[in-house]
This record gives structure tokens, C-alpha cells and sequence, in this order.
């Protein structure tokens, strides 16, 4: 595993060098520039969510770190982002590895939101050459919201999710009987979920509610609670008819916040 991150760091530091140099000299364009930057931090984001999920904390954060510490150089005509992230990469020095991990993800997760607000950076985005007319087309760009089936879709997957969430014992979403959800509580409940699953697919809505830390304090969720209420996320994902691929890179960002939500101990 530290080979596979020092050679990921590695990558990302050689994308910043050969961005001036690439092509024969000839230097890059901002559009392409930005391009190039919102792919290394996709890719580093996507690696450091396995990382996280392995307990390599540590490991995580310093990926994350040197990530954004190649990048920073590359955006220097956007200077508000760049205060942006330092100010992240400052706060997250004086953190425990855990904590500093998630603050550094949230300067990934601007940048790429700031560069390229309705897509991500992927392959399937990339432009094809008509070999009719020699030319670019450019595909139609989608973020990970728009193939979920924007707010209308994920809001029906949310709706099917909580009706069986909670009625199963395994994932005890009302904590035994210590929390009522009457009308007021569901829309609410639904609406930060809503929000939550935008915000980290490239959705237009805005988290407004707590951290994760904070938001599940004290209800001693077990990490066997949470992967029961994971694995029925992934379920009703997939019976509304979300592709496999959308799935796992959904799961993946739910994965993420296990270490910041479970508390409790195994039965």
C-alpha cells in the first residue's frame, strides 16, 4: 500500500511538472490546464477513499496533502480557491490524521466543484473524433447526480431507502425507540439526505446540516449498523435501476464516513 501511494504522490507530482512541458513546449491553455488539475485530484480523491476505508488514516492524509500541495502552483489565476485550499491545508496540520483527512478531501472536493461545477473528470467525458469529418465532438458532460436521476431520482431512492431502513432491526435506525420521526422529522431528515447526496455527486443543492461527527454524536451507531443501512442503500440503488459503476462510486463516498459515524460497540 505505501508503494501504491508513493507512487500515486509521485504521479500527481509529475502531472504538475509535464503540464508546462507537454506536447513539445508548447504550453497549455487554462481550459486545458484546469482539465488536467480536476483529474489528478478526482483520481486522489478516489484512491484516498480506499485508503481511509482500510484505517490508513495517516496514509490518506498525506496523499491528500502532497495531492493538493502539486496542485496549488497550477492555480494561480484562480486566486480565491487557492486562499481557500492553504487555509485547509493550515487548519489540517494541527488535526489528528482522521480529522485532517476530511478537511484536506473538502479542498479536493472545491476544487473540483470550483473548475468543473457539472462534471467530474472522466474518461467517458472525453472528446471523440468524427472520423467522418476529422473533428472533435464533445459528449454530453453528466455528473454522478445526473446519472443517479437528479433530485427526482434520488429523492425516490432516499423515500424507498428510509422505508426500510426503518423497519430493519439490523440497522435500528430510530435507536431502539429513542427517536419518533413524525411528518415534520421525515421531510427534514429527507431533505438533508437529499442535500448530502448532491453535494458529493456534483448536484446543485448545498449541504445545510451538521458534520458527520456531530450530526450522530452520542447515538453509538455500530459499525455493524452502519454496513447493514450501507447495504441496503446499495439495494435499493440497484432496484431503481442505477448502473453497477454509479453504485460503487456512491458506496464509496458512503464508505467514507463510516470512521466519523460509528461510535458504538458490536453486541
Amino acid at each position: 500500500m505505501r508503494t501504491r501511494l508513493l507512487s500515486a504522490v509521485v504521479l500527481v507530482l509529475a502531472c504538475g511538472a509535464t503540464v508546462r512541458a507537454a506536447e513539445g513546449q508548447r504550453p497549455l491553455d487554462r481550459t486545458e490546464l484546469d482539465r488536467r488539475v480536476v483529474r489528478i485530484v478526482y483520481e486522489a480523491a478516489l484512491l484516498g477513499t480506499d485508503v481511509f476505508n482500510d484505517k490508513k488514516h495517516d496514509e490518506c492524509y498525506r496523499l491528500y496533502q502532497g495531492t493538493l500541495l502539486a496542485v496549488v502552483p497550477l492555480l494561480d489565476h484562480r486566486p480565491k480557491l487557492v486562499a481557500s485550499v492553504k487555509d485547509k491545508l493550515d487548519k489540517a496540520k494541527g488535526m489528528k490524521a482522521a480529522e485532517g483527512a476530511f478537511v484536506l478531501r473538502d479542498a479536493l472536493d472545491e476544487i473540483q466543484h470550483e473548475i468543473a461545477p457539472n462534471s467530474k473528470a472522466d474518461p467517458k467525458t472525453e472528446s471523440k473524433v468524427d472520423p467522418k469529418t476529422d473533428t472533435k465532438v464533445e459528449p454530453k458532460k453528466t455528473t454522478l447526480w445526473d446519472r443517479l436521476g437528479g433530485e427526482t431520482g434520488v429523492a425516490k431512492v432516499i423515500n424507498d431507502l428510509l422505508v426500510v431502513a426503518i423497519e430493519d432491526p439490523k440497522v435500528n435506525l430510530l435507536r431502539d425507540g429513542k427517536y419518533k420521526l413524525d411528518a415534520k422529522g421525515t421531510a427534514h431528515l429527507k431533505k438533508m439526505l437529499l442535500e448530502m447526496v448532491s453535494e458529493v455527486t456534483g448536484g446543485p443543492l448545498k449541504y445545510t446540516g451538521k458534520d458527520m461527527k456531530s450530526a450522530h454524536a452520542g447515538m453509538k451507531i455500530t459499525a455493524e449498523e452502519f454496513d447493514a443501512f450501507a447495504a441496503l442503500m446499495a439495494d435499493t440503488l440497484k432496484k431503481n435501476k442505477v448502473a453497477k459503476a454509479d453504485i460503487d462510486e456512491l458506496m464509496k463516498v458512503v464508505g467514507a464516513t463510516k470512521a466519523s459515524i460509528v461510535e458504538g460497540k458490536a453486541n
